[in-house]
Formats: C-alpha cells, sequence, structure tokens
C-alpha cells in the first residue's frame, strides 16, 4: 500500500468529528499496524515516514501540525531499537527540538523525544539539544497534566541515563528546572519533580541557584491532598510528604533559608503540620550544616519542650523528641566531658553548651518541691543523652547527683517515684556501651543504695507503684554494660524473679516483673537460664501451689520463651521434666501440658520451625510420650486432658519434621498402638486411652510419608468396621480422624477406593450413629479437596434430617466436623489438603438445599435441625462468600436465634451481626421490627439459652447497630433497648456488664429520648 495513503488515512482516523469513531478507530489501527510492521521489517524507512508526514508537520494549520506529530509519535513510541537506525536518532532529535517552539506539537513531540531517548543511540549532545530546547522553548505550567508530567519524566530520564550532561549544564540545569516547576498543582507531577530535585542536588553545585530551587519548592510545604479512591493513577499523601521532604533536606545550601520556617510550623494548630515539621527538621539534621540549628535552638527547644509536656497526641511527642535527638546529635561537641566534682550540682551558665535549654528546666524540677511533668522531663533528659555519648554524660552528670541527694532526704512516696522515673529515663541512654555515660561508676554505690537488688517485695498496694519503678531501675542496671558484676546480676534477677513469682496485691507488679523478664531473656539469655528458670520451676513445684499463681507462672515462662529463642528450649524441657519425675502436683499436669503445647505451636509455626522442631521433638515431645505410654493412668481426673494437650504438640512437632523422620517414628507407634485401634473389644485396655496419640502422629504425616501397612485399603476398613462396633468414644474419634486424614492426603484415584473400601466396611456393621459420624468425617476429607463424593456424603446426611431419622438430631450437629476446626486431622498444618474455592463450592451448594428443605418441611424438629446446619454451615465461611446471597439466609439465621442455644445461637447473631456491618441496606426493613426485638430477647440471662457468649455476642450486635443506622430507622426500638441495657448492665458477668455500658452509652447519646 502507498505510504501517503497510509498516512493519509492515519489523519483521517485522528479526525475532529465525533462521527463514525469505530470506523476512526479502525482506520487507525489498520494504518499503524501496516506502517509499524512495515518499518521493522526493513520495507519503509523512518525517513520516508516523515517524508510523506512533510505536508501535515510543515502546514500553516496548527490541527494539521498536531496531528503530523502524533502520528510521528505513536509509531516512535512502539518502534524496536533495532528499527531506528543510528545516525536517524540525531536528525530525529534536531528536528523534535526544533518543534518544540510549536505549542501545538509539543505534547506530541515530548512523547516521541522521550521514546528516542531510551536508544543507546541517543548521545550526550541530543541530552544538551534537548534539555536546552526545553528549558528555552516550553512553557511547562501553560500544558495539561499528562504533558507536564511527560516532561518532568523526561527530564529525570536525562539526568538518570546522562548525569554528565545535567552536571555539564550546571546552573542552567537548575535554573531550567526551577521555571519547569514553578506553579505546578498536580500532586502526581509534584511527585516527579520533587524525586528531580535530590538527583541534582547530587550533580549539580546549587550553591548559586539554592534560593531559586529552595523558593519553587518550600512553597509546597506542608503538603496535604486527598488522594482519588478508586484511581489507580493516585499517589499516597505519605509518599508525597516523604519526596518533598527529601527535596527539602537533600541540600546543606537549603539550610539557612529552610530552618527558620521549619521551627515556625512546629507551633502550627494542627497535629498533622506539627509532625510533619519535625520530622523534616530531623531528617535535615543529616543535611544541614550545624551552625544553622544553633541559630533557632532555643526557640525549637521550647517548642518541644511544650509538645512535650502538653502530650496532647502521642504521635507529636515521638516526633519531637527524635527531632531533640537528632537535633543534638549535630549541634553538641564530641569532646570529652570534664565531669563535675562527684556529688556537687553542675554549674550552668549561658555559655555552657546547647543542653542548657533542655538541663535548666530538669534540674529546676527536680528541684522544686513537688516534681511536676516527671515522665515529660525524664522523656526530655533521655532525648538529649541518646544523642551523644559526650550528650549522655552531660545529664548523666547533671542530674544524677541531684536525684541521688533528693532521695536520700525524703520518705514521701509520690517523690520517690517520681525522681527514680527521672532516674530510669537517664540510665536507659546509657545501655548503649557506645555512649554510656563514666559518672555512673563513680556513683555505682548511690545506685545500688536507691535500687536495693536484694530488697523483698512488699506486700502493701501502697508501695506497688514504687517498686514498679524500682524494678525497671534494677532491670536498666543489669542492661548497662559491664556496670554489674556477675554475682550483682544474678541478686538483681532474683529480685525480679521474685516480684513475678510472688503474690502481690497489685496484679501489676507480678505483669511488670514478667515484662522485664522477658526484655531480660533477649539481652541476657544465659544468665536467666542459669538464675531466673531455676527459681520458677522450684515454685512451680512448691506444695499447695495456688491455680492462679501456677497460670501467672506458667504465662510469664510462656512468654520468656517465646520472646527468646535461647531459652525456649531449657523452658520446655524444664516443664516436661517437672512432669515426667512426678516433681509437679496431678493438679497442675494439664494447665503446665498447655503451656508447653502453646509454646510449642508458636515456635512450629515461625519461619526457623523447621529447623527446630526435630530437637523439640527429641528433648520435649519424645520424652512425654515415653512418660505417658509407661504410665497411661496418671491417677489425674482429666486423665484425657493430659493425652490430648500431649497429642496437639506431639502434632505441632510431627508436621514439621521430614518424611524420613515421620517414618522411623511411625513404626513403633504403629506396632503398639495398631493392633489395638482395630479390636473394637479392648475398650479395657490403658493403652486405648492413649490413641489420641496415635491419631496425631498419622494425621500430621506428611502426604509422602508411607504409613507401614502392607495394605491401607484394607487398614482404613479396618478401622471404620472396629470404629463402629466399639462402645469407647475416644477409640471411635480416633478412627475416623485417621480415616479422614489419610483419605484426605491420598490422590484422586486412590482417594475413591479409599472411600469406597470405608463405606463397604461400614454397611457391613449394623447402623447406628457412629455411621453419621462416619459420614461426617468423610466429608470432611472429600469437601475439603472437592471431591464430589464428600457432596454425596453431605446429601446423604441432610437426607437423615430432612426424613426424620431417629439419628437426625446427630447429623445436624456433626455438620461442625465437615468445616469446623480440629486439632490435628484434616488441617492446613499438618498436611491437610485443601483445594480452592473448597468453601465457596460447598456454601453454592449445601446452603441453597437447606433453604429449599426448610421451606418445604412442616416438621418443627426438621426446620430446627436445619437452621442448626445453616448456622454450622455459614459461620466458617469466609465474609465474602457469607455475604453473597445473603438476603436468603437472614430469614433462616432469624429463626435460629429464636429457636437454638448456646455457641449455636451466639454463631447466628455473629452473623447477623456481620451483615449489619458489611451490608447494613440488607436489613434495613427488618431491624426494628425482627431484629432487635431477637436481640433484646437473647439479653435475658435467666433464660439458659442466653449464655454469656449469647449475650456478649448480642451487645455486639446493638452496639454496631446506631453506627449502621439513621436515627428514623430504628427510634422505635431506642426506649425498648435501653430498658433492656439497664438490666444488663446488672448482669452477674463482669464483661457482659461492660459490654453492656458500653451499649447502653451509644444508645443513650443516639438521638434524644
Amino acid at each position: 500500500m502507498d505510504i501517503q495513503r497510509l498516512v493519509d488515512a492515519y489523519i483521517i482516523g485522528l479526525g475532529d468529528n465525533a462521527d463514525n469513531s469505530s470506523l476512526r478507530q479502525t482506520l487507525i489501527n489498520r494504518a499503524y499496524l501496516y506502517i509499524t510492521d512495515n518499518i521493522v521489517k526493513g520495507d519503509m524507512s523512518l525517513l520516508e515516514l516523515v517524508q510523506a508526514l512533510g505536508s501535515y508537520l510543515a502546514s500553516e494549520e496548527a490541527g494539521r501540525r498536531s496531528k503530523g506529530a502524533h502520528v510521528l509519535s505513536d509509531v516512535l513510541t512502539e518502534l524496536p531499537e533495532s528499527a531506528i537506525p543510528a545516525q536517524a536518532t540525531t536528525r530525529l532529535v534536531q528536528f523534535f527540538c526544533a518543534r518544540l517552539s510549536d505549542a501545538t506539537c509539543v505534547p506530541h513531540v515530548l512523547a516521541s523525544i522521550s521514546a528516542l531517548q531510551r536508544l543507546s543511540s541517543f548521545t550526550d549532545q541530543c541530552s544538551v539539544d534537548v534539555l536546552r530546547a526545553l528549558f528555552k522553548e516550553v512553557h511547562v505550567q501553560s500544558f495539561q497534566h499528562s504533558t507536564r508530567s511527560t516532561a518532568y519524566k523526561l527530564l529525570d530520564q536525562i539526568i538518570q541515563s546522562h548525569p554528565q550532561v545535567a552536571k555539564m549544564m550546571g546552573d542552567d540545569t537548575v535554573l531550567g528546572f526551577a521555571q519547569m516547576l514553578d506553579g505546578e498543582k498536580d500532586p502526581r507531577s509534584l511527585m516527579i519533580a520533587f524525586q528531580i530535585i535530590p538527583k541534582l542536588a547530587k550533580l549539580v553545585d546549587i550553591k548559586n541557584n539554592a534560593d531559586d530551587i529552595f523558593d519553587v519548592v518550600f512553597c509546597y510545604f506542608p503538603i496535604t491532598f486527598k488522594n482519588r479512591e478508586g484511581d489507580p493513577s493516585s499517589i499516597s499523601p505519605e509518599l508525597l510528604k516523604s519526596s518533598l521532604r527529601a527535596a527539602i533536606t537533600c541540600s546543606a545550601h537549603f539550610g539557612e533559608m529552610a530552618i527558620k520556617p521549619l521551627v515556625e510550623k512546629t507551633t502550627a494548630t494542627s497535629q498533622s503540620v506539627k509532625i510533619d515539621a519535625y520530622e523534616t527538621l530531623t531528617a535535615a539534621t543529616q543535611t544541614y550544616s550545624p551552625e544553622v540549628f544553633a541559630s533557632e535552638m532555643e526557640v525549637l527547644i521550647e517548642q518541644i519542650r511544650e509538645d512535650v509536656v502538653m502530650a496532647s497526641d502521642e504521635k507529636v511527642v515521638n516526633a519531637a523528641l527524635d527531632t531533640l535527638e537528632a537535633v543534638y546529635s549535630v549541634v553538641s561537641p564530641a569532646a570529652p566531658l570534664t565531669s563535675s566534682a562527684a556529688g556537687q550540682t553542675p554549674e550552668i551558665d549561658e555559655t555552657t553548651t546547647s543542653l542548657d535549654y533542655v538541663l535548666k528546666d530538669a534540674i529546676f524540677q527536680l528541684t522544686a518541691e513537688e516534681v511536676k511533668n516527671s515522665d515529660q522531663v525524664g522523656k526530655l533528659l533521655l532525648a538529649a543523652a541518646r544523642s551523644s555519648a559526650y550528650n549522655c554524660n552531660v545529664v548523666s552528670d547533671a542530674v544524677l547527683p541531684i536525684v541521688v541527694e533528693r532521695l536520700g532526704s525524703t520518705e514521701v512516696l509520690t517523690l520517690r517515684r517520681e525522681l527514680m522515673d527521672v532516674l530510669n529515663y537517664v540510665l536507659s541512654a546509657s545501655c548503649d556501651i557506645s555512649r554510656k555515660a563514666e559518672c555512673l561508676e563513680a556513683d555505682k554505690d548511690n545506685l545500688l543504695n536507691i535500687y536495693r537488688l536484694d530488697a523483698s517485695v512488699p506486700l502493701d498496694k501502697e508501695y506497688s507503684f514504687l517498686h514498679i519503678t524500682r524494678l525497671k531501675g534494677i532491670t536498666l542496671l543489669i542492661l548497662m554494660p559491664q556496670f554489674l558484676d556477675k554475682n550483682e546480676t544474678s541478686l538483681a534477677l532474683q529480685t525480679i524473679s521474685r516480684a513475678a513469682i510472688e503474690r502481690n496485691e497489685d496484679e501489676n507488679v507480678n505483669k511488670e516483673a514478667t515484662h522485664l523478664l522477658v526484655q531480660l531473656s533477649q539481652s541476657n539469655p544465659d544468665q536467666v537460664q542459669t538464675t531466673v528458670l531455676p527459681m520458677f520451676f522450684t515454685a512451680l513445684c512448691e506444695d499447695m501451689v495456688a491455680v492462679h499463681k501456677i497460670a501467672s507462672l506458667l504465662n510469664a515462662l510462656g512468654a520468656i520463651g517465646v520472646a527468646a529463642s535461647k531459652v525456649l528450649l531449657p523452658i520446655l524441657d524444664g516443664l516436661a521434666s517437672v512432669i515426667t519425675t512426678g516433681s509437679l502436683a496431678l493438679s497442675h499436669y494439664v494447665p503446665t501440658l498447655t503451656t508447653i503445647r502453646k509454646m510449642i505451636e508458636t515456635t512450629a509455626a515461625t519461619t526457623n520451625g523447621d529447623t527446630v522442631c526435630p530437637e523439640l521433638m527429641t528433648k520435649v515431645v519424645a520424652p512425654l510420650l515415653s512418660w505417658i505410654s509407661e504410665s497411661p493412668d496418671t491417677g489425674h481426673q482429666n486423665q484425657h486432658s493430659i493425652v490430648v494437650e500431649i497429642a496437639k504438640a506431639t502434632a505441632a512437632v510431627f508436621s514439621k519434621l521430614d518424611t524420613e523422620t515421620q517414618g522411623q517414628y511411625l513404626k513403633p507407634v504403629f506396632d503398639r498402638y495398631s493392633a489395638i485401634a482395630l479390636d473394637p473389644d479392648n475398650t479395657s485396655d490403658p493403652l486405648c486411652q492413649l490413641l489420641p496419640l496415635y491419631s496425631a502422629l498419622v494425621c500430621a504425616c506428611t502426604p509422602q510419608t508411607k504409613l507401614p501397612v502392607e495394605d491401607l485399603s484394607r487398614y482404613l476398613g479396618g478401622l471404620a468396621s472396629a470404629a463402629l462396633k466399639t462402645t469407647s468414644a475416644v477409640h471411635r474419634d480416633v478412627s475416623f480422624e485417621i480415616i479422614a486424614a489419610t483419605i484426605n492426603k491420598a490422590n484422586a484415584g486412590t482417594r475413591g477406593e479409599l472411600t469406597k473400601s470405608v463405606l463397604e466396611c461400614a454397611d457391613k456393621v449394623e447402623s447406628g450413629v457412629a455411621h453419621i459420624l462416619l459420614r461426617h468425617w468423610l466429608a470432611r476429607a472429600l469437601v475439603n479437596c472437592n471431591d464430589k463424593a464428600g457432596y454425596e456424603c453431605v446429601r446423604w446426611l441432610l437426607g437423615q434430617i430432612t426424613q426424620g431419622s431417629m439419628y437426625s438430631t446427630e447429623a445436624a450437629e456433626g455438620f461442625n466436623i465437615i468445616l469446623g476446626n480440629h486439632d490435628w486431622s484434616v488441617t492446613p498444618a499438618t498436611h491437610g489438603v485443601f483445594k480452592l474455592l473448597s468453601k465457596q463450592r460447598f456454601y453454592a451448594t449445601v446452603v441453597p438445599e437447606i433453604t429449599s428443605s426448610f421451606k418445604s418441611a412442616s416438621d418443627d424438629k426438621i426446620k430446627a435441625n436445619l437452621l442448626v446446619v445453616l448456622t454450622h454451615s455459614v459461620q466458617h465461611m469466609p465474609k465474602s462468600v457469607l455475604m453473597s446471597g445473603i438476603e436468603d439466609v437472614v430469614p433462616l439465621l432469624l429463626s435460629a436465634i429464636r429457636l437454638t442455644s448456646g455457641s449455636l445461637k451466639a454463631a447466628s447473631i455473629r452473623t447477623i451481626t456481620m451483615v449489619v456491618l458489611e451490608t447494613p441496606d440488607t436489613l434495613m426493613s427488618k431491624v426494628s421490627s425482627s431484629i432487635i426485638p431477637l436481640l433484646i430477647g437473647s439479653l435475658t440471662y435467666s433464660d439458659a439459652a442466653n449464655t454469656v457468649q449469647v449475650r456478649q455476642a448480642t451487645l455486639d450486635a446493638l452496639s454496631l447497630v446506631p453506627e449502621k443506622y439513621a436515627y428514623s430507622v430504628i427510634h422505635g426500638a431506642r426506649r425498648d433497648v435501653l430498658r433492656a441495657l439497664v438490666k444488663a448492665r446488672d448482669d452477674r458477668k463482669r464483661l457482659v456488664r461492660a459490654d453492656a455500658v458500653k451499649a447502653y452509652n451509644k444508645w443513650l447519646n443516639f438521638g434524644d429520648i
């Protein structure tokens, strides 16, 4: 096709008429594809294209020139580098630079130059020509955002790919960019422009033109805007702020101009502006010279002090303190300190150091009769002391003598605590060896006398707040490098441990001591292991230890173990040892094993769980398994709970072992337990009660681990047969767990055979409730891996319900097994197979059948059972799934609230709450007439159906209603709700009363009574 005809067709496609838009687009696409393909193949050259566009590019009509440039831009943007000859690049650049003087063509010319800029043949001289033409010919701010953005991006690309050009042009680059940016308002363009400035400052000496750049940049500070939701091109306000901050602080030449207005911005009433100003000042300390800060130090420190003392917002306080620390780190000298005489207050005069601005006020407060704002004073001193080793010495040397003297002369508890609070802040700055204050060594005896490492825990609640402060100080003494010797450290750790172990009237003492031990276990794990852990284990094994104390000790050990990996194994080993050696009272076995299990589960879930678990298996789990196997009857009334806790811990660790190691452990387990599991008449054997251990190990195997049985199908069939015949619920459940886990992990072909074998064996046994449970477990195994056989089991179970069989109630209740959580069988943690959208498929398949059956049922029992099934089904659904088709489900959920009780009723209420939260309009017509009366009825604690769980769920729902509905919608029910909430405030349970107060306040303030 003739190139001129193609170009003419392209131009026609770019016509101004709105008619025949589809035809116009077709012309453009055909012409465009033909031109680009022919240039790539070499059948056409760029020169020929330019010649064909000549009449358009040289036309006197602006529209024709623009269309000609448009065509050339489109083609160049898509052509590969190989299709553009190197010699053509220079000519095209020269041509486009000349065209930048034509405002009509500028948008397309800039796009064309950007396309050429990516080529290796785009030389430094090309860059010079482009920048000079861009700065001279293009008034960037007169164009639309897209063109302005292209101009900024072009400049950014040249600076990155040809930095020597920007450096060589020097002042011309700086002034040209300043001219481009002046007046820009679009956040997207500003983002690019702000990111250019640090690059320019790094390449070019902007000293001569710093004021020009600064003026066009700082006028945007502080910058605020709201991004447009759903707009993919929008940028975040935080990213724009950080880009502007980087631009303002990128050069020391901006310092003299920026520091005063930035300090002034810290006085703004807007908290966001304050924070922005402080963060910018903090960033500026990395580039601005110390001298520029010195001129504004007094004003800045005074404002920081005001913001910290007022403490209106924690974010403002933190930002202010960060600025204080950063500024002092650059303005204060790094010279060694000339200390004042020990025990004497240093003489402060107007010429001492810049620290005076903080120290003078602090000393005034500390020497006053009543220390005010001790916490804020301490924070200011800490920020100043942390700024450098020199400043740490100055602050410590100024404050320590005052505090020591006053503590020695007062017995007022509140004053002692306030002084020790300040001292703690100062000491915490010396916990870093790089800035440890030298004067602390000279005052070591005074500090030891203040904190009294060997003091006992005060039992009087009146002294507890002071004791907590003392414990924090003792912790700081331990954390200070090489301050305490080994014996002193041991004594200090014993004091903190006693505070965590011994009962105190104020529980905060125990909690704070535990928190401090957690902190110390991360920095001093060896000392914690040798000093702290034996004290805890001894306390656990004492005679007549109260249950609440055991819980406190175990919680503390759990927190320490999870926080510090180095002491995790010693803690677990110690807890296992007190059980296996019989040192622990029987009544404490279950909580101790629960703690062991939780620590193991938390560790196994971490990224290094695979490397830790083999050792946990050897040193913790294996001894517990041996202990319970050798003495299966511990004599504990909760024997089954003991076995289950060990089984849970075993599953968590065993699931992390490799296939080979799992196989080694499985062989002796099968030798010991498989015969018992396959014999329905061995219910009296003590080992029968240990079958959950067997189940946990088998269910936690990887799909690749081969069970040590000759015929897997026969083995599962035998388990099914034994489970259906046994009278032991433990034996039955264990068998079903193993069957479900094994079938779930089998491949698709084997899965069908195994399921068939299990059902055939089941059919040979007389029907009973166990047959129902077997179908539940099979459905769990198959539904989660999207096997259609699972839905056959579900429909069989629904048939039992709708036909009113004698086991219909059990069939309904067991639906929780299908989708609910389990400790080890068919779970993600134990390598269960869960296919994508399995829950969505269940919801889409089963819930409509439940709804249809409910509507057609006439028997109340059948309806009640179907509601149970529905509640179990929806409570395990993801929110996104549940919201689909919720309109049909809501009426049934309301019926479930009326007819169910306990956890099922609470689950229905929580589902309604979710609907109110996500799609309140769905319930608009029912909320006042149906939902609120049901919720009011669910608050009556005298009704056995309204458990604590139900009442709490109800109050959560009632609290949400005023937030989601207008007063006009629910005002009719307001008085009844308030009456019900008044009664709920007198509920027998404290948690319910607290929730009732919150709900009452919301309804009370909602409209007028």
